[in-house]
C-alpha cells in the first residue's frame, strides 16, 4: 500500500519540547527533560440504559467528564521548577514552604496560563499541542541516589474554567516552527555604563527586554570585576522570570570610590537568539 507524501510529512518522529506559559509575558522552556513529555486524553462515557439493549448503540452514549494531562520527566531542579511541581505550597524568596494556609482550596495562582508540547514531523513541522489552566497534582518526589541523575515526574493536568463555559480544555494545531522570533535579547542595566556614584551595598540588576533561558544566568554570564587588575567580585544571581530581571548580589560590600566593569555576556532568549555582549563600566560612590 503507497503512501502518501502528506502521511510521510504527518509522521511524528522527535523529541517534545514543552514550554511553560507559551506566548505570554513569562513565557519559558522546561529543560532539560528525558523523554520528551507525554499528551494523555481520558473521558467518561456513560451508556444509557433501556430495555432490549443489546450493546454500545449510537445516540446513547454521554461524555460525562473529559480530562487532558502531560506527563515530564523532568531533570532540572530548579527552584521554579520545584514550586511548580508542588504548587499548592508558598513559594517566594527562593523559598517553598508548606503552610497552614496552603490548606484549603487551591488558589487561581496555583494554576498557569498554559503547557504546550511540541512535538516534531517528518515534515519539519510541529503538532502544537496545549493544555489551560494547567497544575500537577501527582505527590513530589525527588530522589538523591549515587551515579545517577534526580528526576522529578511531572504529571500536569488541564483544568476547565468554572466561570467561561467557552474557554478550551485543551487544542492540538500544526504548527511551522516553535518560534518565528529571530530577535536577539538586549539588556536594561543598573548601575547604567558610566555612572560614578553606585552604592556599594546595592545589587546589580540586569532586565531584559523579553524572557530568557534559566541556565544561561550564571556568575560566568554576568562577570564583575574590579577594573584596575581584573579581580572577580564574587556572588550570587537569581532570575525573576515575571520581570525578566536578572540580579547579581555581591558576596561582600563593594569598595568604595572604585571602578568596576560588568560584563554580561552569553544570554540566549527561549528561541535560543544571544544577546550581543554588554560591559558596563561603573564607579562606585564614597
Amino acid at each position: 500500500m503507497e503512501l502518501t507524501s502528506a502521511q510521510i510529512e504527518d509522521i511524528q518522529i522527535d523529541y517534545g519540547l514543552v514550554y511553560i506559559d507559551y506566548g505570554e509575558a513569562g513565557e519559558r522552556r522546561l529543560a532539560p527533560t528525558r523523554g520528551g513529555g507525554t499528551f494523555s486524553v481520558t473521558k467518561n462515557i456513560r451508556e444509557i440504559e433501556y430495555d432490549g439493549r443489546r450493546g454500545k448503540t449510537k445516540g446513547m452514549q454521554v461524555v460525562d467528564e473529559v480530562n487532558a494531562m502531560l506527563s515530564v520527566p523532568l531533570l532540572c531542579a530548579s527552584m521554579d521548577n520545584l514550586a511548580l511541581a508542588m504548587p499548592w505550597a508558598s513559594y517566594s524568596a527562593s523559598k517553598i514552604t508548606a503552610e497552614s494556609g496552603d490548606v484549603g482550596v487551591i488558589a487561581d495562582s496555583a494554576y498557569l496560563t498554559n503547557i504546550t508540547l511540541f512535538a516534531k514531523v517528518v515534515g519539519g513541522g510541529y503538532k502544537k499541542i496545549t493544555l489551560y489552566n494547567p497544575m500537577t497534582e501527582n505527590d513530589f518526589s525527588l530522589a538523591a541516589a549515587p551515579k545517577t541523575e534526580g528526576v522529578i515526574q511531572l504529571e500536569v493536568y488541564a483544568h476547565w474554567d468554572a466561570e467561561n463555559d467557552d474557554a478550551d480544555l485543551y487544542d492540538v494545531e500544526d504548527a511551522e516552527a516553535i518560534s518565528g522570533d529571530t530577535t536577539a535579547p538586549t539588556v536594561n542595566t543598573n548601575p547604567l555604563d558610566a555612572a560614578d556614584d553606585f552604592v556599594v551595598t546595592a545589587n546589580l540588576t540586569a532586565e531584559f527586554s523579553e524572557a530568557i533561558r534559566e541556565h544561561d544566568v550564571i556568575t560566568d554570564n554576568f562577570l564583575l570585576v574590579k577594573a584596575s587588575d581584573g579581580s572577580i567580585v564574587d556572588g550570587e544571581v537569581s532570575y525573576a522570570s515575571g520581570s525578566y530581571t536578572v540580579t547579581f548580589n555581591p558576596t561582600e560590600s563593594l569598595a568604595v570610590e572604585t571602578a568596576y566593569i560588568w560584563m554580561i555576556s552569553r544570554v540566549r532568549d527561549v528561541a535560543g537568539n544571544t544577546m550581543d555582549p554588554v560591559a558596563v563600566n561603573f564607579t562606585t560612590a564614597s
